[in-house]
């Protein structure tokens, strides 16, 4: 699923160039991909302004919890299995 999804963002036309360099160049391509989709991050909060960044942080919030709650549940997880469940 998830390599649909990234062969699925390559077909973006300037972010799927970047991700394709990422993914399939080195070290010094990764680098840049994360650099530039910094900096396009903060061109576009300099842009549109403080509810961007509030936006971003609110869904940050939302992703720490879920991976709070993600590496909290995997003896919920591992229970289960050992029962025979799912």
């Amino acid at each position: 699923m998830t390599n649909r999804l990234i062969r699925l963002l390559e077909y973006i036309p300037v972010f799927g160039a970047f991700l394709r360099s990422a993914r399939l160049g080195g070290y010094a391509e990764r680098l840049a991909f994360v650099l530039n989709i910094l900096a396009l991050w903060l061109l576009a909060v300099i842009w549109i302004g403080y509810p961007l960044l509030i936006v971003t942080m609110l869904s940050m919030t939302g992703l720490y919890l879920f991976g709070l709650v993600y590496l909290t549940s995997e003896g919920i997880r591992s229970r289960w299995r050992s029962r025979g469940g799912a």
